[in-house]
């Protein structure tokens, strides 16, 4: 049972490791370091207090029974058996919600903005401002050019068009200076730079000769020969700091004026051109994230799907855990957005940690379900013993982590008082992680009973769904019970 919810969960975990964010991927190996290392312990130090522990004469709750409060369990009691009484219109609520949460997903903020999610006092991002006040731009974007003839007049004519439609595209119109507010982009240093105080195109044997007299010093920032007169020419641009939505934009923008529609725009034959720098690798890991946020979620339900598959070797087994995970997925999305919680680079690939939370609570509740169930309880009692004594261990487990993230979440009211700025990137992720593992124990605690008195039914009516569509008559309850007998 333990080790079947370890290897789920660290299933979910796993698929962490596909953020294009290097701080997401290193979260998601620490995870299944802990769970790992969790596991090791509980084998060995914590089985050797429980060894040390007094064994009690009579009968006694265990700790994490005696944590709940009388009146939680009260109320545990009531909505369980609810549950019991009417599962379908639980699961057809749930699913509801769920869908509600998917579309509301899609509409949830992506906060982007350095600015934003970290402090103002911060001495590099007040240097940053600095720099963008005096000079009009605080970062670089190069586009590198490798030809196989740097001394090509055609190569220095599509660089200066190349910088001008960037420029205009940009807001940088002629004679404005990059301070401006509309201007997003700034000239910077290039090849064809060198030859600005000239109208014409400079010819062949101009731009051999001027490359050949300049020291290295003051070439090398623009161009590196390579041999048989090609190589590499660079074209910088500054930015400002912006969001990495609009970063993003203005990089395309770069991209595309490439080669723009227009014979006279197209690049020199043979011709390689590449944007490069690292406000293009922070956009283009942006950009990642919002195409591939709901795919890392599919990917993590597949992940804990294949692996409860090929343990408990049936598709009625590995169903059951699999459906308050699902629908988790829905509720967090949709009390995420209800909040006004924006999400950000870090919290935007969470949506696998509802799976992982949830699906090792979901299995360790559905496994010791199936005990009391084999050892010849009803329904609604092998539900009360599994909720009564394992559930009590869930909730408590799933109260002290929610306590520990919460930390993170109340860190902005708490440097408040102390007169410090809180890095609203782990404010929202510690929002964000506490809302998901309330989800989890949502989904378990009204969810999963539901689900496991519909496993009971054979998940009807899809049995006879499928007969149906496959053209079979529907099955009789008489001959139901006959084939039991």
């Amino acid at each position: 049972m333990i080790a079947t919810a370890l290897l789920a969960t660290s299933a979910g975990f796993l698929v962490l490791l596909l953020s294009p964010i290097p701080m997401v991927r290193a979260f998601g190996l620490l995870l299944v370091l802990g769970v790992a290392l969790a596991f090791v312990l509980a084998l060995t130090a914590g089985l050797a207090t429980l060894s040390l522990t007094p064994t009690p004469s009579g009968p006694t709750r265990s700790l994490a029974q005696r944590a709940v409060p009388e009146r939680l369990r009260r109320t545990g009691r009531w909505v369980l058996a609810a549950t019991i009484a009417a599962p379908g219109r639980v699961l057809v609520v749930a699913l509801v919600l769920a869908a509600a949460g998917w579309i509301a997903g899609t509409r949830t903020e992506l906060v982007s903005d350095i600015r934003e999610l970290l402090p103002r006092e911060l001495p590099e991002l007040q240097q940053a401002d600095r720099l963008e006040r005096s000079t009009g731009v605080s970062g670089d974007v190069y586009v590198t050019v490798e030809a196989p003839d740097l001394a090509d007049p055609a190569l220095i004519a599509w660089m200066r068009g190349f910088e001008s439609r960037v420029l205009g595209a940009g807001g940088l119109g002629e004679g404005e200076s990059c301070a401006d507010e509309s201007a997003r982009i700034c000239a910077g240093a290039s090849l064809a730079s060198l030859f600005s105080g000239q109208r014409q195109v400079p010819s062949r044997g101009q731009i051999q000769r001027l490359l050949a007299i300049l020291p290295d010093y003051f070439t090398a920032p623009v161009v590196k020969p390579g041999d048989d007169g090609g190589g590499t020419a660079l074209i910088g641009f500054g930015i400002k700091v912006m969001p990495l939505d609009e970063q993003e934009r203005l990089i395309d923008e770069i991209r595309a004026q490439v080669d723009p529609p227009g014979a006279q725009a197209a690049p020199p034959p043979d011709s390689r051109i590449d944007v490069v720098g690292l406000p293009v690798l922070a956009a283009d890991a942006n950009s990642a994230i919002e195409a591939n946020r709901q795919v890392l979620t599919v990917a993590g339900l597949a992940a804990v799907a294949l692996v409860l598959l090929l343990v408990y070797r049936s598709f009625g087994r590995a169903l059951v855990p699999l459906i308050p995970v699902v629908l988790a997925t829905g509720w967090s999305s949709l009390v995420i957005w209800l909040v006004g919680v924006p999400l950000n680079p870090m919290s935007a690939t969470l949506g696998a940690l509802v799976i992982a939370i949830t699906t090792e609570f979901s299995v360790i509740l559905s496994a010791r379900y199936r005990e009391e169930r084999e050892g010849g309880s009803s329904v609604g009692e092998a539900l009360r013993r599994a909720y009564g004594r394992t559930g009590a261990a869930v909730a408590a487990s799933g109260t002290t982590a929610i306590a520990g993230f919460a930390v993170l979440a109340l860190a902005a009211p708490i440097e408040g008082i102390l007169g410090t700025e809180a890095v609203r990137m782990l404010t929202d992720f510690g929002l964000v992680t506490v809302v998901d593992l309330l989800v989890a124990l949502a989904g378990v605690a009204l969810v999963l009973p539901a689900a496991l008195v519909w496993a009971e039914s054979g998940f009807a009516p899809f049995p006879g769904l499928v007969r149906r569509v496959r053209g079979r008559p529907p099955a009789v309850a008489g001959s139901r019970a006959s084939a039991r007998r």
